[in-house]
């Protein structure tokens, strides 16, 4: 079988086997360093950033998006210490650094060690961070606490050969709640709560979706319409995780090279039925059938003041505008963690929030004074709280345009244009076409590009709409191409204000999309006569 290069360097030397080589170019220097080590940095969440001049982006791994103090304080001192002071969390619930430098990451590695974060598996082709519901163990609602499930299968895959060489990066999301807000249908593996009435008794477990992913060709996960117990996860984790690293057809093109292509792809993919049987192949027994309810809304971001299944005890879930964060800060959150929260822990959101549990009750107005004297918002607007941003141009080789700080001024624009608004709305920004900022999934999703005006480059992004988890699940297409960078601000806020201009009740922004059509949504962003008909958004 022919190889790709990427296969080949695999074959030469595992992703893992770097880590000894970050110590030795840490004293022979940054223009010393292979091009094929340079690629496998990666497998311990290192990549180079934009401009490429020997600086680097650290990501690391936070199971859940769950931190100690202890582990937030330490992430703050190393931004402060060799990340010019940022830490973006992001929408994998970890946190990334920029501006490291070669020297510097052997001792940061030591630094995350000494806390209990790893880094092994945050890139590369290799298992990556294992995301689950930010208020597992503390939501009233939720069918069980799969906290501990998500930890068992990450401490499982870290570090481990069997699966450090797989075709392309995966992805897993394990949780118990009943909204799915960490996302199975976008996941390479998605387990989600579910129940079921056996014998007059209600017996809670997990579902199962396979194959999700966005990137330039979003595909949402298959259900394999299953029955999963707790202390049954891990055989089915084990198969479904085989059958991806041992499928030769994904590995002979490296833009194929994702489980959803096995299960979806109209050539290569074996469909979910078939996929299901190979699942029952490898554990050596039928997976149980089971329907289950899928949720309307998935999207939730536990933001604000909210009491927790303890009696007694509340969460507090704070905004984060695209996530951004630096160290000063970080260190500020650590010390309020450990004076208000009884297990001294937080949890990032996939979102790019946080959440501070185990609040007792009398300490909840000491502490709302205290992250107000802070700066963070635990009552952020609708514009605030759900805007997703990806690193965009500022670091990224991949990006074409800035991302961060362009959605934090879309936001706080929309707040001042449309006051008070309480209807939610997710916008996403993506600084190319790779959908890292998930806006294929999104209310408003901005997808940046360029075109020419009066002969010169200049950003720009397509605005795709009416994207959506759950049971009306559906990915945002394209309304109106080119936007200028100039004109986004006026294109949203037009949008948004003829969403409120129609919806009634618990009326989503995704029904909105649905009931006009493309034409008359590219009209609305534009700012001209909107015609009556055209054709159709969104099946």
């Amino acid at each position: 079988m022919p190889m790709t290069k990427e296969e080949e360097r695999k074959l030469r030397k595992d992703g893992l086997d770097v880590f000894n080589d970050f110590a030795r170019y840490a004293q022979t220097g940054f223009d010393t360093i292979e091009p094929d080590d340079m690629a496998l940095f990666r497998w311990y969440g290192v990549y180079q950033q934009r401009p490429n001049s020997g600086h680097f982006m650290l990501r690391i791994k936070v199971p859940n998006g769950i931190l100690s103090a202890a582990q937030l304080r330490e992430v703050g001192k190393i931004a402060n210490d060799h990340g010019r002071g940022l830490a973006d969390i992001t929408t994998r619930q970890n946190f990334q650094f920029h501006w490291l430098t070669i020297d510097v990451i052997p001792g940061v590695f030591d630094r995350l060690k000494a806390v209990g974060i790893s880094t092994s598996g945050a890139c590369g082709d290799i298992t990556r961070n294992v995301v689950g519901c930010p208020v597992a163990g503390l939501d009233a609602d939720e069918y069980f606490d799969a906290s501990a499930i998500n930890r068992q299968i990450s401490d499982y895959f870290v570090g481990n050969k069997a699966f450090s060489n797989l075709p392309r990066k995966y992805k897993m999301s394990v949780a118990g709640c009943h909204i799915h807000c960490a996302q199975p249908d976008i996941n390479c593996l998605g387990l989600y709560g579910t129940e079921r009435t056996v014998n007059g008794k209600r017996e809670v477990g997990f579902g199962l979706k396979v194959g999700g992913g966005l990137s330039t060709r979003p595909i949402f996960a298959a259900d394999m319409e299953t029955f999963i117990k707790p202390d049954e996860v891990m055989p089915v984790v084990l198969a479904i995780s085989e059958l991806y690293r041992d499928s030769e057809v994904l590995r002979r093109d490296r833009k194929m090279a994702r489980l959803k292509f096995l299960i979806s792809d109209p050539k290569i993919g074996v469909g979910g039925e078939r996929f299901r049987e190979m699942i029952e192949e490898k554990i050596g027994r039928k997976l149980e059938r089971h329907v289950s309810v899928i949720p309307r809304h998935t999207e939730a971001d536990h933001l604000g003041i909210r009491p927790q299944k303890q009696e007694g005890l509340y969460y507090v879930g704070i905004g984060v505008t695209v996530g951004r964060m630096n160290g000063d800060l970080l260190q500020r959150v650590a010390d309020i963690a450990d004076e208000f929260s009884l297990e001294k822990q937080i949890r990032n959101t996939n979102k790019q929030n946080f959440i501070i549990p185990h609040v007792p009750e009398d300490k909840v107005g000491k502490l709302q004074e205290r992250l107000r004297e802070t700066g963070l918002d635990y009552t952020p607007s609708v514009f605030k709280r759900a805007v997703v941003s990806c690193t965009g141009i500022e670091f990224c080789n991949l990006a074409i345009t800035e991302t961060k700080e362009f959605a934090k001024f879309i936001a706080e624009g929309l707040e001042q244009r449309i006051p008070g608004a309480s209807r939610n709305v997710r916008i996403h920004f993506s600084g190319c076409p790779n959908n890292c900022g998930q806006n294929a999934i999104a209310d408003i999703g901005l997808r940046g590009m360029s075109t020419k005006v009066d002969g010169q480059m200049v950003e720009a992004y397509d605005v795709l709409l009416g994207g959506t988890t759950g049971a009306a699940r559906a990915f945002a297409e394209k309304a109106s191409s080119k936007i200028l960078k100039d004109n986004v601000l006026d294109a949203i806020a037009r949008l948004y204000q003829a969403y409120l201009d129609w919806a009634k009740g618990d009326d989503t922004f995704h029904e909105f999309v649905k009931a006009h059509t493309k034409e008359q949504l590219d009209a609305i962003a534009r700012g001209n006569p909107v015609p009556e008909s055209g054709s159709p958004t969104l099946n």
